[in-house]
């Protein structure tokens, strides 16, 4: 969360993490990217004196990476669309390209994780990053 600091300050957003032993195997890299993109955008939508949770869990299946926020929400109808490229939602802000979720989603997938999100409008967003193990 070190990159982003600065931007949780300004906006008195409160960080909670509750990161237990995470591992996975795939690009530190790449993965740091996706998360962050992530991580970018709940700031973004998130109000003076928001929190923004961040936990880690590994179980025999997978790893989960969860972020939440309590930002302004994803509307109903935005939801299926929020990891498609270029995509602009009702509550983008205007100088959005629309292509960080989309670019997570990508770094994602070829790494044997997925993306979902669960959203409440006025209540925010959780996005949630499992890193699938392999099982032989």
């Amino acid at each position: 969360l070190s990159p982003f600091l600065l931007s949780l300050e300004l906006k008195e957003i409160e960080i909670e993490k509750s990161v237990k032993a995470f591992n996975f195997t795939g690009d530190k890299n790449w993965t740091e990217e996706a998360l962050k993109n992530i991580i970018k955008n709940c700031i973004e939508h998130s109000q003076s004196g928001g929190r923004l949770n961040v936990s880690a869990t590994d179980t025999n299946i997978y790893s989960e990476f969860k972020i939440s926020d309590t930002g302004c929400g994803i509307e109903k109808e935005d939801l299926p669309h929020i990891f498609d490229r270029f995509y602009h939602g009702k509550n983008s802000s205007s100088d959005s390209v629309g292509i960080g979720l989309a670019l997570s989603k990508e770094i994602l997938s070829k790494q044997n994780a997925s993306v979902t999100v669960e959203s409440e409008v006025g209540k925010g967003s959780t996005f949630t990053v499992k890193f699938y193990k392999s099982i032989i």
